[in-house]
């Protein structure tokens, strides 16, 4: 046989011109390719919003779908007897339907956020297995939070642990735990504890300092606040008290 160049050929149709740009702006930064390239499922945990956020939320879903990325809004059903208990059921149902849904990635979101409406497409293009926004608070204040206080426009920080407000998760990073429970229950499986978890497996999270979300509460860790506390200054502040603290004095 003379030897001749060998092309190898590939054909690939795409339903709209924004789903062929997507697919070859990707392709020149060299990152893999995907079915629906940055389809994003976004699953709310639980439908008790704060007043503005649901339409915050569903505003931002409906500028990425006009930008031409395919993407969903859901509310997880409320699976909590107490409140919190059945976050890492809700959380591990999420997960597992974008997975089996195809989705690319999965962006976990609280009720009580206020994402400006490009803030998804924003945290897509830096194309990171984890990444989330400063989650700042509406009353101005840091709440003692790290992140809160980080300084804004300085590109990528890599941390050890980010609240799980406003989290944009590649779903392939949960596909060792395909049929396992990655996300636990509270109490006591909290953020440390779940990046603990990732790092172990080579995952660390990102923050984008170029994007802000906003958040109406402030953060809530029952277990801490509890120590040195009676029920009563608990019950002040909306914080759920568990059985077994409740003798506290």
């Amino acid at each position: 046989m003379a030897e001749k160049d060998i092309e190898i050929r590939a054909f690939r149709w795409f339903e709209t011109e924004d789903s062929k740009t997507l697919f070859e702006w990707r392709d020149e930064r060299g990152y893999p390719a995907h079915i629906r390239p940055f389809s994003t499922m976004i699953a709310a945990m639980g439908n008790h919003w704060h007043e503005g956020c649901f339409e915050s939320v569903y505003n931002m879903a409906k500028y990425t779908f006009d930008k031409g990325y395919d993407v969903q809004f859901y509310e997880e059903h409320d699976r909590c007897y107490n409140p919190y208990d059945a976050l890492g059921v809700m959380r591990n149902l999420a997960y597992m339907k974008a997975i089996m849904q195809g989705y690319e990635f999965i962006l976990y979101i609280d009720n009580d956020v206020k994402p400006a409406e490009d803030a998804l497409v924003n945290l897509l293009h830096r194309f990171l297995p984890i990444i989330s926004p400063i989650i700042a608070y509406e009353d101005g204040e840091d709440h003692d939070q790290a992140i809160a206080k980080m300084e804004r426009n300085r590109g990528l920080a890599v941390v050890g642990s980010v609240p799980l407000s406003f989290l944009l998760i590649q779903t392939k990073v949960f596909l060792p735990y395909v049929g396992q429970a990655f996300w636990q229950d509270a109490l006591g499986a909290d953020e440390s504890y779940h990046f603990q978890k990732l790092e172990s497996v080579g995952h660390r999270p990102f923050i984008d300092t170029d994007v802000t979300v906003t958040t109406v509460s402030p953060p809530h860790y029952p277990l801490d606040s509890a120590q040195g506390r009676n029920v009563e200054d608990l019950n002040k502040v909306g914080l759920y008290v568990p059985n077994y603290l409740s003798n506290r004095k």
